[in-house]
């Protein structure tokens, strides 16, 4: 077993095809197949099972394949660590963010990052805090943007960036809500869709309507920003979001949002990252940039949040 075959591995595994993964890799379809049942050979179990025109990983493949990215995971690692010695410090970061907030810190800390540390790769991913947290502690982020309702766990380490409102979002036409204030126990009143129990929203929302004793009257659960917009849009129910999930459909006056109060609707952003990987100097790197570009959109009322510095 060597390290060329771990790689050829995980490829073959994601590509679910042998020929694809062949094609990918810029070598010899056969070539590729010797390696793969070589290392079958070296482990004494079947990798993969044919399934029609393609291939899936057995049990032990399955198995087999997590264990492998931590490996290739922390050989990455290495090299990071080893290339932060010199001045301008190499390597690639992974950073997970929530959708309320990638459009308006994305491409600002990317073109900052590329101008400071141009040797430093980043890779910027898209989703919900649960998630989020899932890939901070399966090794497969450096660095993620969550919530403070979400899954709470001893193996993360966190930073505070920001508070965010929170608004009731609606179809720019709904006649329920002319204001544009409405108490959360009227909001308690209205059929809401929103993700399930495994997302800080869902939690978030649920721990402010228990401090007036209310619960949210739950017409849909949908785990999906699009869809919790789509529908809202359609009409007749409502959903909680903050503005950063909803400029462009406010911007189009497809969606209107309506501000929360007695009491408001405000979750705590943090930076987080596993207290099982080394804080490296790039991801202290992207750390510092992301909380100056955070400053300076908030202060530019960009984005409708509060900087805890």
């Amino acid at each position: 077993m060597n390290l060329r075959q771990l790689q050829y591995f995980l490829e073959v595994s994601e590509a679910e095809s042998v020929t694809r993964a062949a094609h990918r890799l810029h070598i010899a379809q056969p070539a590729l197949t010797r390696h793969i049942r070589a290392l079958e050979r070296d482990l004494g179990v079947r990798l993969f099972d044919r399934e029609g025109r393609g291939i899936v990983l057995t049990n032990a493949g399955l198995v087999f394949r997590e264990r492998i990215r931590l490996v290739l995971r922390e050989l990455d690692r290495a090299q990071v660590e080893v290339q932060a010695l010199s001045r301008s410090p190499g390597g690639r970061i992974d950073i997970g963010l929530p959708y309320s907030i990638s459009q308006a810190l994305t491409r600002l800390l990317v073109k900052r990052m590329q101008d400071e540390y141009p040797r430093i790769a980043m890779r910027v991913i898209d989703g919900w805090s649960g998630f989020i947290i899932e890939w901070l502690i399966r090794g497969k982020l450096d660095l993620g943007v969550i919530y403070d309702h979400t899954l709470k766990s001893d193996v993360l380490r966190t930073q505070p960036l920001a508070t965010e409102e929170h608004f009731l979002v609606c179809a720019a036409n709904d006649r329920r809500t002319a204001r544009k204030t409405m108490s959360l126990t009227e909001v308690a009143n209205l059929p809401l869709v929103l993700p399930s129990h495994e997302h800080g929203l869902r939690v978030a929302v649920e721990q402010h309507m228990q401090t007036i004793g209310r619960v949210p009257s739950i017409h849909t659960e949908l785990e999906s920003i699009v869809g919790l917009k789509q529908l809202a849009q359609q009409g007749g129910v409502y959903t909680i979001l903050p503005r950063g999930e909803m400029e462009a459909e406010l911007a189009a006056g497809r969606l209107k949002a309506i501000r929360i109060v007695s009491p408001s609707v405000f979750r705590t952003l943090f930076v987080a990252w596993s207290s099982e990987r080394p804080n490296t100097p790039q991801m202290r790197a992207v750390l510092s940039i992301a909380r100056q570009e955070t400053e300076m959109l908030i202060e530019m009322r960009t984005w409708g949040s509060r900087f805890l510095g």
